[in-house]
């Protein structure tokens, strides 16, 4: 696996080898905010309807910027973007616990929104600048060591921050306090990657050199809309599930951190086994049948964390539904790249990051309200994510079959 990385990274061009590296930072930061900010605010005593409200101000932030962002950031650096998102987004994440001593949730509310603006900000830029630092032949694999790469990382963020909330808790008097300073540490992570992008030299801009976005955008709008439908599916079902899944175990098996970041680590382990054999997938199968055939693949396991009361049975589905379903995301990346023109590329992934939020708004607050109204019954929302991802995966052979065919049948 080592021989085959390396291998990889050589591929690449240096641009995007300084990219991974920021990203790397980027990776081990976001999966502890992810992991453990529903379970801070549990700790705080506030009920899931408040939590939900939070992740989904989360992801206010990602949708009101990804599109007006998209149009701005064609016209800049990719060096640019990624530096600004990781201040913004490290300063924001390092002040979240401060804000809420001060002014409680709504102050971190505030924070949670201005992270998702600064991740929508830094998540827009990711796919054109990898597709313009590729050729056609390495590509597959370098979207898939993108996401492999940060996801490795975030291995390591995920498993050493449950052990550091467990060797705090003690110290801090208080699980919550402990949770707080590892938040903030994440947000150290994030500050710290602005570093390594600073070493990208990349003049040209992410819409590379045109001003055409908008025109182009209005002339291929049906291809745009086939990748955002089966992508607001997947959102809503991801937003609806996966914010409490940090609850689900702490409050179905009693799950200590420890064990959670344990959990969470593995899973992100099978995450990037998932991402390296991508090309793979993608040469033998092509990229939608790559993606219906995981997405499906998936189901059942979300339909076992629904009923089971085994804990070891419960993440065992759980490791397998993630890696499973994000998988998909960098062949979906590669595809929308090869679909969409150079000048429009960028609004495509803000047009993704959008969906992405929307769906991520809507998921939380419906969940949150779900399980507040019936007990904590989680199995609405695992068997509601199962209804969303196979409508998805319908949606996505439906749509993106004819694209990929068109595709093979004109070379690049």
């Amino acid at each position: 696996m080592l021989r085959r990385l390396r291998h990889d990274l050589a591929l690449l061009q240096p641009a995007a080898r300084s990219y991974l590296f920021g990203s790397a930072l980027m990776g081990g930061a976001q999966v502890i905010s992810f992991t453990f900010l529903a379970r801070y605010l549990n700790l705080l005593g506030h009920s899931k309807s408040q939590i939900g409200a939070v992740q989904a101000l989360d992801a206010w932030g990602k949708m009101l910027i990804a599109l007006p962002a998209a149009f701005v950031l064609s016209r800049r650096s990719a060096r640019e973007v990624f530096v600004g998102s990781s201040l913004l987004g490290g300063a924001a994440l390092c002040l979240l616990p401060v804000l809420g001593r001060i002014g409680g949730l709504p102050l971190i509310g505030a924070a949670a929104f201005v992270v998702g603006l600064s991740t929508a900000i830094y998540t827009i830029g990711i796919a054109p600048f990898l597709y313009r630092h590729t050729s056609a032949v390495e590509r597959a694999t370098a979207f898939g060591l993108a996401e492999a790469v940060g996801t490795a990382a975030s291995v390591l963020g995920a498993g050493c921050a449950g052990l550091l909330i467990a060797a705090l808790s003690k110290p801090l008097a208080s699980e919550a306090r402990a949770t707080a300073v590892v938040l903030q540490l994440a947000g150290v992570l994030v500050l710290c990657a602005s570093f390594a992008f600073r070493r990208i030299v990349d003049p040209v801009t992410l819409g590379g050199g045109t001003e055409r976005a908008w025109p182009l955008v209005l002339e291929h709008r049906k291809v745009l809309a086939k990748f955002a439908l089966p992508q607001l599916l997947v959102a809503t079902g991801a937003g609806f599930c996966i914010p409490f899944l940090a609850t689900y175990f702490q409050e179905r098996f009693g799950l200590a951190p420890t064990g959670w970041g344990g959990v969470f680590a593995l899973g992100q382990v099978l995450m990037t086994l998932g991402f390296m054999v991508t090309p793979a997938l993608v040469a033998r199968f092509g990229c939608v049948r790559s993606m219906v055939g995981i997405e499906l693949m998936s189901l059942p396991f979300f339909i076992t964390l629904a009923f089971t009361t085994s804990l070891p049975l419960a993440c065992f589905a759980f490791l397998m539904r993630g890696a499973l379903m994000n998988t998909t995301q960098p062949i979906h990346k590669n595809l929308m790249m090869q679909a969409t023109p150079a000048g429009a590329r960028v609004v495509q992934t803000g047009v993704n990051a959008a969906i992405w939020g929307f769906g991520w708004i809507v998921g939380p607050l419906a969940a949150g309200w779900a399980l507040d109204a019936t007990g904590n019954d989680y199995r609405v929302l695992m068997c509601t994510t199962v209804a969303l991802y196979a409508l998805a995966a319908g949606l996505t052979w439906i749509f993106l079959r004819p694209v990929e065919d068109n595709l093979s049948a004109t070379p690049e």
